[in-house]
C-alpha cells in the first residue's frame, strides 16, 4: 500500500507526516503478523484483505493516539488500548492463515 493510499485512508492531505505514515504502517504490519505467527515473513499475509484492513485501523490509531501508555487508561474519551475492531481482524485472520496452512500440508485437500 502506497503512502498516499494510507494518507487518502487517514484523510491526511500534506506532507508534513509521511515519514512517521509509513513508519506506523509498517510498524502496525509487523504488530498483526506478530500477533499471527511471528515465525513468518510479513509478505505472507500479502493475499489477506483482511490483513491490510487491520494494519490500517492500527495505523489510523497510532496516528491518532501519540501518546506513551503504561497502563489502559481513557484520556479525553479515547482509550489508548489496541482499537477493539482490530483484535477480531487478527483473530480472523489467524484461523484463516492455519487452515490455509494445513490445506497446504494435506496437497489443498478440505481439512476436516
Amino acid at each position: 500500500m502506497t503512502t498516499e493510499e494510507i494518507k487518502n485512508y487517514l484523510r491526511i492531505d500534506h506532507t508534513l507526516d509521511d515519514n512517521l505514515i509509513d513508519n506506523l504502517y509498517q510498524s502496525a504490519r509487523e504488530y498483526v503478523k506478530n500477533a499471527i505467527d511471528v515465525g513468518v515473513d510479513v509478505e505472507t499475509f500479502a493475499k489477506y484483505k483482511l490483513f491490510e484492513r487491520a494494519a490500517l485501523l492500527l495505523t489510523a490509531h497510532w496516528y491518532e493516539n501519540r501518546l506513551a501508555s503504561v497502563q489502559t487508561s481513557t484520556i479525553g474519551g479515547y482509550s489508548n488500548d489496541i482499537p477493539y475492531g482490530v483484535v477480531p481482524l487478527i483473530q480472523q485472520l489467524r484461523g484463516q492463515y492455519y487452515y490455509d496452512k494445513e490445506r497446504e500440508a494435506n496437497d489443498n485437500q478440505p481439512v476436516e
